[in-house]
């Protein structure tokens, strides 16, 4: 089969995690059928991805959906999926994932690349380098996400994040504050101290990952975001709420865990945070 058509999550985390596999299976077209959920940015990422994946556009069946076609439907290996496709598949590794089970034995007949590569544009790098001239470096990106998140996954609040930014600041660093434009929380951010940028609403998915080549650190509420800066292979600390701490670390690359590139804890104490943040630094400065 050359061609398969496949039912993904809507979280660009979720799909990265997918594509992480996918990119070595041997399909010569892979389409991606994102389900139905706001803030549907998907699209914006999977046309980075190039070569054999093609946006498919936003499905008639939400996450739940998902998880009622596995139970329908089980597989084992990509093997069991291309065998079972006759029009779409429904797949995700989120459940593999939050038991703690590393993503390489996922779909155990495909080799996992953790770093694999986005396609941006000459145009995509003009604006970020754009948006960061006049930023001192070094450079903390930060998302704190929207209060309804925080609320959702029990995490900081805004005092909690502005602590943590003019910590950070105090050291010498520049804060990035990165997100979209529903991200209420990040942007209310701004202006919290000096030495705070922002460009949360202002960049595509593709200028976000260019701008990320421009940040020395980062720090952020778990997401699509900061996953997506682990595949660039850039130091990357995320913050996970207390029933996620399984899946905090069992997607990433077991060697970024080892060397610390990739960082992942609860939510405070502060200065427990802080200093962890600043391990990193120190390690990769």
């Amino acid at each position: 089969m050359d061609t398969i058509r496949i039912g993904v999550p809507s979280g660009i985390g979720d799909i990265s995690w997918l594509i992480s596999k996918l990119v070595n299976a041997p399909q010569q077209k892979i389409v991606i059928e994102v389900a139905d959920g706001w803030p549907y940015r998907a699209q914006d990422y999977i046309e980075l991805l190039g070569g054999k994946f093609e946006f498919g556009g936003y499905g008639d069946f939400e996450y739940r959906d998902i998880l009622a076609f596995e139970q329908l439907n089980p597989y084992t290996t990509w093997q069991d999926v291309v065998n079972a496709a006759a029009g779409r598949f429904l797949i995700q590794p989120n459940l593999h994932l939050e038991r703690g089970k590393p993503l390489h034995t996922y779909l155990p007949d495909l080799p996992t690349n953790y770093h694999y590569p986005l396609h941006t544009t000459l145009q995509m790098e003009r604006r970020a380098t754009n948006l960061m001239d006049g930023v001192p470096r070094p450079r903390v990106g930060l998302s704190a996400a929207s209060y309804r998140g925080a609320v959702a996954w029990k995490t900081w609040g805004y005092d909690e994040w502005v602590r943590l930014i003019r910590r950070i600041v105090a050291e010498g660093f520049s804060i990035v504050l990165m997100g979209g434009g529903w991200d209420d929380l990040t942007r209310g951010l701004e202006g919290c101290t000096t030495g705070v940028y922002s460009v949360v609403g202002q960049t595509s998915f593709g200028e976000a990952v260019e701008v990320h080549k421009l940040l020395d650190f980062y720090v952020g509420f778990s997401s699509g975001l900061g996953i997506i800066r682990t595949v660039l292979g850039l130091p990357t600390y995320m913050l996970w709420p207390a029933h996620q701490q399984p899946l905090s670390t069992s997607w990433a690359d077991p060697a970024d865990l080892v060397s610390g590139r990739y960082v992942a804890t609860g939510y405070g104490p502060f200065e427990m945070v802080f200093n962890v943040f600043r391990a990193q630094v120190k390690r990769f400065a």
